[in-house]
């Protein structure tokens, strides 16, 4: 189906123009299709659609019945004596009778047939004004070109060829933009967190006030680079060659360099071998150089965990995870984080993990590194040393703070924990850790509740330090709660984000914090908007932005398709 569908009919409701309605030249035939519709993620009965010449009609009473009770809900009058169409945006639909009823089947086929387009001149006012429309008269009723009103209208609606449906979101505190043609090598349905989470391979940033998407190709063979401009279309690409055969992250340095870590197994448990590799790159991706680590007890890098990096004062600190070399108790590599920092401007190592460092957390699931000033802060999910979700602090290369965060029941070392580690961010005042765990503790996986820990940098032990439970989901309702993110505004305003999940359906909220973990926003309801995957969304002055791509095939291809482009504002 040739259809990217822009719905608009939700458009005219947000307009304050006006519309007069373009006649055709001459009646044509139209042809019933299937349009499969969901508004802010709820999926409606099968609309009545025509396609003519590739885009598809919709009767705008029935995008008036679907939109009511939204946030962009309008009203719809027909005056006969001026042969006119009224919209009253802001407004909750009238109904009259028929609307979202299937198109009449024929008798000898059982399907919907085709029937005559007659091109109407009816006018059309929004809010009192007009605009022009290309419209056609179906069986009495009026239908609009929805992609023509959509591009004329701005109204985010979307059109996804892989599932042949089409995406109405009506949220205000959304901009969205889809984007047709863009070669997307990965789905960004990747965010795989079951028992341990794992390294992300997409990433988007910031060169010179535009976006930049950074991702790894299917083959794992290169890394692909895409300039956006202000509007989301494509600017230039860029192709990178694996330095090692593991890809484990990129950072955006303080330096203005572009830093991405390699990895490769060292089963043999070779001291000498490089395990790691750090390169760097100036903003053109021209190659500055690069620092290799062995000798760290790894036989293999990012092993059932993710990577994090974060610089300051001319330090980059990785933090990540390795299975390490067998021990001669047991015979068996065990799973541990792994940290090690490095000079930006010598590109040195000035610091690496042995066997068992001062920060040491096994097994580690999930782990985060921020900096604040002269100290590192770490987050961890362990299941076993300690069996909790930990914050420890680093000042001065010794670890000064130990706090167990969130403790998890359980025998020690059972991989399952029921606990997801989202992120962390630092405050003027206080560390902040985001995740989902249940409220009681309980391990039985049928109900989660999305956790804000807040620490204050005095804090020494976990006597003072409550979760806040952004949600309060009883287990019995089966809310199923996994992708959790936070992103920095500034010092004192944090986006907290995650996915609900449940049998009637999965969707987005979102909440805003100061430093403090005062609630500046209440948890809002962001229906029919994607996760951003395993990739952390971008801060862009007082929003956050992040995309949606599910390529063609269904799986991972090359193939152009559409990106959407999804930004919240912030206020």
């Amino acid at each position: 189906m040739k259809t990217k569908v822009s719905i608009l009919l939700s458009i005219v409701m947000m307009l304050g123009m006006a519309a007069s309605v373009q006649a055709a030249d001459k009646s044509v035939m139209a042809r019933p299709t299937r349009a499969n519709v969901s508004i802010n993620g709820q999926a409606m009965n099968q609309m009545d659609a025509y396609n003519i010449g590739g885009s598809n009609y919709f009767k705008l009473r029935d995008v008036a019945m679907a939109l009511k009770g939204t946030k962009s809900s309008f009203d719809v009058t027909v005056d006969a004596a001026s042969n006119a169409i009224r919209v009253q945006t802001g407004q909750a639909y009238t109904p009259i009778g028929g609307e979202l009823e299937p198109a009449k089947k024929s008798t000898q086929s059982g399907k919907a047939a085709e029937r005559q387009a007659i091109p109407t001149s009816s006018k059309v006012y929004v809010d009192g004004k007009e605009i022009q429309l290309t419209a056609y008269n179906i069986g009495g009723s009026n239908y609009f070109q929805l992609r023509e009103l959509g591009e004329q209208l701005h109204v985010p609606v979307l059109w996804r060829a892989l599932s042949s449906s089409i995406h109405i979101i009506t949220q205000p505190e959304m901009a969205i933009r889809s984007i047709e043609g863009v070669t997307q090598p990965r789905t960004t349905n990747d965010y795989n967190y079951g028992n341990w989470f794992e390294p992300a391979t997409r990433y988007l940033f910031q060169k010179d006030g535009q976006p930049n998407l950074l991702q790894l190709d299917s083959d794992k063979q290169k890394i692909h680079i895409q300039q956006f401009n202000k509007d989301y279309t494509v600017a230039g690409n860029k192709t990178l060659t694996m330095e090692l055969p593991k890809f484990g992250g990129f950072h955006q340095g303080q330096d203005g360099n572009y830093y991405l870590v390699f990895g490769q197994d060292n089963m043999e448990e070779s001291s000498t071998k490089a395990v790691y590799r750090i390169v760097k790159y100036n903003a053109s991706w021209d190659k500055l150089g690069q620092v290799d680590v062995s000798d760290v007890y790894v036989s293999e890098p990012f092993r059932s965990g993710n990577v994090t990096m974060d610089s300051a004062n001319g330090k980059l600190v990785v933090q990540s995870t390795r299975l390490r070399y067998k021990t001669a108790k047991d015979g068996l590599r065990h799973q541990s984080n792994m940290t090690f920092t490095i000079d930006m401007a010598a590109m040195k190592v000035l610091s690496k993990s042995g066997q068992f460092p001062s920060n040491h957390v096994s097994h580690s699931f999930a782990t985060y590194v921020r900096i604040d000033g002269d100290r590192i802060v770490y987050a961890d999910h362990g299941d076993a040393y300690p069996r909790s979700i930990i914050l420890q602090v680093e000042q001065d290369g010794k670890i000064t703070k130990k706090i167990d965060l969130i403790k998890i029941p359980g025998e020690i070392g059972d991989n399952y924990t029921g606990a997801y580690l989202g992120g962390l961010e630092v405050s003027a005042s206080s560390y902040l850790a985001i995740g989902a765990n249940s409220t009681t503790g309980s391990q039985d996986g049928k109900g989660k509740n999305v956790f804000l820990s807040v620490v204050p940098k005095n804090a020494q032990d976990r006597s003072s330090i409550k979760p806040i439970w952004l949600t309060q989901h009883r287990s019995e309702a089966g809310v199923f709660i996994r992708d959790t993110y936070i992103s920095k505004i500034n010092d004192n305003k944090f986006v907290l984000l995650w996915t609900e999940s449940s049998r009637l359906g999965e969707g987005m909220k979102y909440a805003v914090v100061d430093g403090q973990g005062t609630m500046l926003k209440q948890p809002t309801y962001l229906g029919g908007v994607p996760s951003p995957g395993n990739m952390m969304p971008l801060v862009q002055d007082q929003s956050i932005t992040w995309y949606y791509a599910n390529p063609m095939a269904g799986q991972i291809t090359s193939k152009p398709s559409a990106i959407e482009w999804y930004t919240l504002r912030v206020e």
